[in-house]
């Protein structure tokens, strides 16, 4: 069974200041040859939505349809559930699936910052029905889109988690990608292995490899996300970069080395991370 390797990217980003210049055609060629340098080690290139209030993006379908068009790799675009309201959600989709993009992801994204002025959208009941709505919607438009949707693994511990996660499958997604990151081989593996597998659903969940920088890094992480991290990566970070990448590489070759169907790997928009984890 071939191991699926979904590699995330950020858009090209602007500043939003009126007085920066955009630097627009240079943005955008220095997104496309940072994902040059990592397409052989890429599956799918996953464009996320990030959400920075001082930042412009080009649109991750746009983004990914660039991907698609100059590099000949499969791209998938994060349509984000929250950011539209239910019409605008689905031409999103329908959009993708018109410029020929053969997968997509759909999550609820994150809250907008105090600092965005701006509101999230609560169209639908759940992401489930969102998965579901897009995929109805693709098939009808003659197209055999793979849609992804995420999965919280501590969630999925808790009475009721295995049935949402179940829905999004249901509903529509072909694999599911967890967070909070896998962080080491060890303990944190085995906790989100066993997990998984009582779940049963090892063949639809990608594991995901996240890089950090060092032991502030991984404090900021564990403030913003309001993840709670182990102490074997403490003290890791502690040690430096290269100790974390030697963790976080272990954890790809033991997820191929124990059958499960994939790796999820974030690069934080520095694509070149790819290479230290993947190659």
């Amino acid at each position: 069974m071939a191991f699926l390797r979904i590699v995330e990217v950020f858009p090209p980003m602007f500043p939003s200041s009126e007085s920066a210049p955009l630097g627009l055609k240079e943005g955008i060629n220095g997104f496309v040859e940072g994902v040059r340098g990592i397409r052989d080690l890429a599956d799918v290139i996953l464009v996320a939505n990030v959400k920075k209030a001082d930042f412009l993006k080009i649109s991750t379908i746009e983004a990914a349809a660039m991907l698609q068009e100059q590099l000949r790799i499969d791209a998938a675009p994060v349509i984000v559930v929250r950011d539209q309201n239910r019409p605008q959600f689905l031409s999103s989709v329908l959009t993708a699936v018109a410029l020929g993009l053969k997968s997509v992801m759909v999550a609820w994204g994150d809250a907008y910052p105090p600092s965005a002025k701006a509101s999230n959208v609560r169209d639908f009941p759940s992401l489930a029905e969102a998965v579901r709505q897009a995929s109805s919607m693709a098939r009808r438009a003659g197209a055999q889109t793979r849609f992804f949707a995420p999965v919280d693994i501590g969630r999925l511990a808790k009475p009721g988690g295995v049935d949402l996660a179940r829905g999004r499958i249901k509903a529509g997604a072909k694999c599911l990608l967890a967070q909070p990151p896998t962080t080491d081989a060890g303990e944190t593996f085995d906790d989100h292995a066993a997990i998984i597998e009582k779940a049963r659903l090892k063949a639809r969940v990608l594991l995901n490899v996240f890089p950090f920088k060092g032991e502030e890094d991984v404090k900021k992480c564990e403030k913003y996300f309001g993840w709670k991290l182990p102490k074997s990566l403490h003290t890791a970070a502690a040690k430096g970069e290269s100790s974390l990448l030697q963790m976080e590489r272990r954890v790809v070759e033991r997820l191929r080395e124990e059958g499960f169907p994939g790796v999820y790997v974030t690069t934080r928009g520095t694509p070149s991370v790819a290479q230290k984890l993947l190659a």
